[in-house]
């Protein structure tokens, strides 16, 4: 996250993630299931401002820059994005003001959209967190953002990492449990991706209940997290994995498209986010990242993204510096 005073109000740049790495342990007695994924935030970003009103009202609008906001058919629902109490950003701004003892404050808030719903970028949950960051800023003296800690875990399980993922300017980390307990890790060398997002998203819930238990046996990070450390890209690409692989390509044949399109190039490795429906592939060079986003997007049959491994201060470092500046 980038935090900025804005006027008379705060703005948050805020990244998604990838998952380098996610597997399933099993279904959970809450409904949830248990996790153990390697998350890295890239910088395909939203932006977030907020601003105090005297009426009580939380007002959220929603904007999408030149080249976003444009569906590729009838069925995309990429930036079908409700304004309502139904966003993360509403929910995270109204539990965050009882938190911060101010019940009845209000808030205009305009979120400027890049990241697309339904793709497994967590796109709603790195907007939720820059909501409750928002909301430590405009209604508490706190120089840090523990208060939005447990808000964040009560809305969503990707939440935290946005929250508590940083670590010497890296933006990566293990999560485990249903996806809020954070273990920070570092990188020894910035990464480069294509993200490419087809036209149909991935129910989440469809996904996971596609997955079969009995077929597999689970897989362990760790050669991955050595690889993260060490800088080495060849093993770093080749242990890019995830469990949801499979239910999500049935789910939506884009996926497979989406999966051959990609293996037309030379990158070190690729895999699905989350429960999809976006890929992304590893690539050895920022030009080579650029190169490949861009002969994709000039076919027009899916979206895609050129993005780097998400680099900046930590979140509590930034709120001491904008108090100490106001």
């Amino acid at each position: 996250m980038i935090i900025e005073k804005s006027g008379d109000g705060f703005r948050v740049t805020v990244p998604c993630k990838v998952n380098l790495f996610l597997e399933v342990l099993g279904k959970r007695v809450d409904g949830y299931h248990s996790l153990d994924t390697i998350m890295m935030a890239v910088s395909l970003v939203d932006e977030l401002e907020i601003t105090h009103r005297d009426d009580g009202q939380l007002l959220l609008n929603v904007e999408f820059p030149d080249g976003y906001g444009h569906p590729l058919d009838g069925d995309d629902l990429a930036w079908d994005i409700p304004t309502d109490e139904r966003n993360l950003v509403i929910k995270a701004l109204h539990r965050m003001r009882i938190a911060c003892d101010h019940p009845s404050a209000g808030a205009n808030i305009r979120l400027i959209k890049r990241i697309p719903a339904m793709a497994g970028l967590g796109g709603g949950s790195a907007d939720a967190a820059a909501a409750l960051v928002l909301g430590v800023l405009l209604w508490s003296d706190a120089n840090h953002c523990d208060q939005a800690f447990g808000v964040a875990s009560e809305l969503g399980s990707d939440i935290n990492f946005f929250l508590q993922s940083h670590r010497a300017g890296h933006w990566l980390a293990r999560c485990t449990g249903r996806g809020e307990q954070i273990e920070c890790l570092t990188a020894g060398r910035k990464l480069d991706f294509v993200i490419v997002h087809p036209p149909r998203g991935c129910s989440t819930k469809e996904v996971f209940s596609a997955l079969k238990f009995d077929s597999f046996t689970s897989r362990s990070p760790e050669l991955l997290i050595q690889a993260l450390n060490l800088g080495d890209l060849e093993t770093i690409g080749q242990e890019l994995f995830n469990r949801l692989e499979v239910p999500a390509t049935s789910a939506t044949d884009w996926i497979s498209g989406a999966t051959r399109r990609l293996n037309r190039y030379n990158h070190r490795g690729q895999s699905l986010s989350g429960s999809g429906s976006a890929r992304f592939c590893l690539c050895s060079s920022h030009e080579e990242a650029e190169k490949i986003a861009s002969e994709l997007m000039s076919q027009g049959e899916m979206r895609a993204y050129c993005a780097q491994s998400w680099q900046s201060p930590g979140i509590d470092e930034q709120i001491a510096r904008i108090r100490n500046n106001t």
